[in-house]
């Protein structure tokens, strides 16, 4: 029988087990992200450690749900939370988690895809200014957004994340041409994840993707911080300038979008 908990410190030494694999959980036991969430989770017998968890994160327009398991025990688990999550949410899963939500809801299949991790800093380059490279804040979300649904549609950019601080624009012709930014920051627990990465179409094949993104994991990884990221298992040129700064294929799952039946 699974239970509802907010138990922070049980909660991270069970995310403990694989950093990368729950990267999104830990950090969003940070504040900025933990009123968003709800963590169903499975106790072992003597209830001293948590053995099992699934995070339905309500932060965005449409829930995501992150389905990750450890133990034989996950299965079951599956069984009895799938009748009752969100008549509608995106899904990160592993493959053999498929049928069981497929009892329930309709699947819109968004491909397999990589959790990478930093695990090599030497070519990054050491923090400096740059005049073309800007931190961007909540007065650039009207521009971000813009931006955002021409270069990159479907995009899970939300405003909110720009109080993260975390978010760099390159600027050309008085405008954001680049970004790279993060899901997930914590300076509590020590770890980011990256995301809404994108480039204008007129300006792509310059490697200005590359030039901010490398601005953002250099100064992630002066804070000390696990620095993880999700990518698209066939996106190739993605995956070639992650693997440059670094980072390293550790785990494969899918993503989806599940309605009800």
């Amino acid at each position: 029988m699974f239970i509802y908990s907010t138990d922070r410190a049980r909660l991270r030494r069970h995310f403990q087990k694989d950093p990368v694999l729950f990267s999104y959980h830990i950090g969003d036991l940070d504040d900025f992200y933990f009123p968003h969430c709800q963590w169903a989770v499975v106790y072992e017998e003597q209830r001293a450690r948590i053995e099992e968890t699934i995070l339905i994160y309500t932060g965005c327009e449409t829930p995501t749900v992150m389905a990750f398991g450890l133990t034989a025990r996950f299965a079951p688990f599956m069984n009895e939370i799938v009748e009752i999550l969100p008549p509608k949410f995106y899904c990160h899963f592993m493959v053999d988690s498929r049928a069981t939500f497929g009892r329930v809801y309709r699947e819109t299949p968004l491909g397999t895809h990589l959790k990478m991790k930093l695990t090599d800093t030497g070519d990054l380059a050491p923090l400096s200014d740059d005049s073309n490279i800007r931190r961007l804040d909540p007065s650039h979300e009207s521009e971000l957004k813009q931006l955002y649904d021409t270069a990159y549609p479907g995009h899970y950019f939300t405003a909110r994340m720009l109080e993260t601080g975390k978010y760099f624009g390159y600027i050309e012709d008085d405008r954001i041409v680049a970004v790279a930014g993060v899901n997930v920051d914590s300076d509590q627990y020590k770890i980011a994840v990256l995301g809404n990465i994108t480039t204008d179409p007129e300006y792509r094949g310059r490697g200005l993707s590359r030039i901010v993104t490398t601005r953002l994991v250099s100064e992630l990884a002066h804070e000390g911080k696990l620095v993880c990221l999700n990518v698209k298992a066939d996106n190739d040129h993605a995956i070639r300038l992650y693997e440059r700064l670094g980072f390293a294929k550790i785990h494969e799952y899918e993503e989806a979008l599940f309605e009800l039946l």
